[in-house]
């Protein structure tokens, strides 16, 4: 059966159609010439023609055989779906189809015949491997790609809305209080992942926005730091890269945090001694990462994974107790819950794009200030 789409590339509408070959599904684009800001109308209008035209190439007659197995519709969706989707989130959406399209293909389920009880008994077998999470991010792959074969009357219904899906489990991240803080920032001068922990404890960043700055995101003159950029570790099909990216989590990630004095001088410090080492190094200095800040001490970009690595081994060697890195972004937060700010404010230090998100993962550490709401009750009704 002919399928069809709208895609955006190089500021024009385009066509992408999907259709049969000789049994085989074959993928053409067409561009419309249309801009994209306002022919939507215009462009939906191309599709439908074209969708008929080339159903009109395909045999009236269609065997059972012939039928668009589920695996397979997965796949061709998520390839049509690419060019919407980041680099990094398609690797991601790649790992889940490698793990769905094996199953529905030992099933050799149509998608026409496609149940509600195919995809529940998915979820139950998984759930033995993987947490509840987890099969959300299936269900929503899944979910997705049912919902475009219904907008490509493929199918009548979108059964994936019928199953039944296993609870979010909530997440309560582990963090340090103002002493193990404290404690924190005496062992990690002068280590390979000084830098990043810095970065980590005073402003919160994700890992990823860490190991993305750059020294033109740094005024020295106004004394601002941008978040603008990241560097995500991905890997695809085997293939392990790092993949930058000027497209961040949500509109808020995009933030400029202030430089106070003492984190000043340290960037100015550290910028003089980035210097000194080019200097000192040579041709042996790798200056393929002059850009960025986050480099050891001949250039090289300090890979993410390589963070995480060492600074479990620094808490370990330390005897600190075991946190992960990103629970460093917790403790930001706690810290400042502590200090007495409120969580609007703390949502946008953190560049969460919803409040909800900030107190549905942090509302479970303002004890201190609860209790002082108690001890206000309490003292109020004892002078009543």
């Amino acid at each position: 059966m002919t399928t069809g789409s709208l895609q955006k590339k190089n500021n024009k509408w385009q066509v992408v159609i999907c259709y049969n070959v000789n049994g085989r599904q074959t993928q053409k684009w067409i561009n419309t010439g249309l801009a994209i800001i306002g022919n939507k109308k215009k462009a939906e209008k191309i599709l439908n023609e074209k969708i008929l035209e080339y159903s009109a190439k395909e045999p009236v007659e269609s065997t059972q055989e012939e039928k668009i197995l589920a695996c397979d519709f997965f796949s061709e969706w998520l390839e049509v779906h690419k060019i919407n989707i980041e680099n990094i989130t398609y690797a991601g959406y790649k790992r889940i189809l490698n793990q769905i399209y094996p199953y529905f293909k030992k099933l050799n389920v149509s998608l026409e015949n496609l149940s509600p009880m195919h995809i529940q008994k998915y979820y139950a077998s998984k759930l033995k491997q993987v947490s509840p999470n987890t099969i959300l991010k299936h269900h929503a792959f899944i979910r997705s790609a049912l919902a475009y074969a219904r907008k490509m009357n493929l199918i009548r219904d979108n059964v994936a809305d019928l199953v039944e899906k296993p609870k979010k489990q909530k997440f309560i991240g582990s963090f340090y209080n103002q002493e193990e803080i404290g404690r924190l920032l005496e062992i990690i001068k002068d280590s390979p992942i000084e830098v990043p922990v810095m970065f980590a404890v005073y402003f919160g960043l994700r890992r990823s926005e860490i190991v993305g700055i750059k020294w033109n995101s740094i005024d020295f003159v106004n004394r601002t730091l941008t978040i603008n950029h990241k560097i995500v570790p991905v890997n695809e099909d085997g293939k392990y890269r790092l993949e930058k990216s000027d497209t961040l989590k949500n509109k808020s990630s995009y933030r400029t945090m202030p430089l106070n004095g003492s984190l000043y001088d340290y960037l100015t410090d550290l910028k003089r001694k980035r210097d000194e080492n080019k200097n000192f190094f040579g041709k042996g200095y790798n200056r393929t990462y002059d850009d960025y800040v986050c480099v050891n001490e001949i250039g090289n970009l300090l890979n993410p994974n390589y963070i995480t690595r060492k600074f479990r081994e620094l808490l370990q060697s330390n005897k600190m107790r075991v946190i992960r890195f990103h629970d460093l972004r917790h403790s930001c937060a706690s810290l400042l819950l502590h200090l007495g700010y409120d969580m609007k404010n703390i949502q946008l230090w953190l560049g969460h794009g919803d409040i909800g998100t900030t107190m549905n993962i942090y509302a479970h550490v303002e004890t201190s200030a609860k209790k002082n709401m108690l001890d206000g009750i309490e003292n109020a009704l004892r002078k009543a």
